[in-house]
């Protein structure tokens, strides 16, 4: 890598007002950076003084010769541009400038619910049942859509988050819910298979079947929804352990705790829906996101 890629793949080097461009967009601040992409807060410009603020998520340019985590890039490029609906982050374009390969998605003004929830917590306070009732019921009308997502030619997409958790729920300022992130998601279209004992997304939100390596279908995503749900509720961790090792152990053997053991005010009636979605056999939950949609 020569001295001038080096800067250009350096965080720091980003200024706002100062910063390089990326096809049209000019980046402004650096927003994160995983072992694959780095994110960019992003202006994008157009004809008769249009310009918008949008998120830049760019395949860092130390893996963008490597095939797999290319392949990989790409594949979520492919989802990402295929998902259209309210609940959902909308991508604005999927592109490659001078070897630079980039997804350009809306820019969210909010908070992501982990946040949120981690606010509340040191606040002591809880949310109201009915606003986390909303807040889950949006969060699942976007999960169902991408679920139910059929290709061009009308053979369906198959996609699983695999990765849904309240740092993939986003509440924005104006109170939209939007699923974000689908950047593992498992899905027909993919070109990348994963690996045989390769786990895919955050332990303490896995279903037991997603854990232990088994076949899993959409309804891994409503169990993880149902602890994104008892977390909203009781503002603590459902899923701890002291390593990854003891929190397996404990999603694979250990009983579920009620919500209402830590939260006695909440119904009945949500009590229930939050047990059946985290039912350990998947042919006890809910069949569809809609259907828990609908009980809620």
């Amino acid at each position: 890598m020569s001295r001038r890629e080096e800067r250009d793949d350096d965080l720091g080097a980003v200024e706002p007002g100062r910063g390089r461009t990326v096809g049209k967009y000019q980046l402004l601040a650096v927003l994160g950076r995983g072992g694959m992409a780095e994110v960019f807060l992003a202006l994008s410009r157009g004809p008769m003084g249009f310009s918008k603020l949008v998120v830049l998520k760019r395949l860092r340019r130390a893996l963008a010769d490597d095939p797999g985590f290319r392949n990989m890039f790409l594949d979520e490029a492919r989802l990402a541009a295929r998902l259209n609906h309210p609940n959902v982050v909308h991508t604005h374009e999927v592109g490659e400038d001078k070897g630079n390969y980039f997804i350009a998605m809306e820019y969210l003004e909010g908070q992501s619910l982990n946040k949120v929830i981690h606010e509340l917590s040191k606040r002591g306070e809880t949310m109201p049942e009915l606003v986390c009732a909303r807040i889950i019921s949006d969060a699942l009308a976007g999960l169902h859509y991408a679920h139910e997502l059929k290709d061009f030619d009308g053979s369906p997409l198959d996609i699983i988050h695999r990765d849904v958790s309240p740092h993939n729920v986003f509440l924005t300022y104006d109170g939209s819910v939007k699923m974000v992130d689908f950047g593992i998601a498992k899905a027909a279209l993919s070109s990348v298979q994963t690996e045989v004992g390769v786990l895919k997304g955050k332990v303490d939100y896995m279903a037991p079947e997603q854990a232990a390596g088994d076949h899993m279908d959409p309804r891994a995503d409503i169990f993880a929804m149902g602890i994104v749900f008892w977390e909203l509720l009781a503002q603590e961790r459902l899923m701890t352990g002291d390593s990854a090792a003891a929190t397996l152990a404990r999603l694979l053997t250990a009983p579920i705790p009620k919500v209402t053991s830590v939260r006695p005010d909440v119904s009945p009636a949500l009590e229930s829906v939050i047990s059946r979605a985290l039912e350990k056999d998947p042919e006890m939950r809910f069949p569809t996101a809609l259907a828990m949609r609908d009980a809620i």
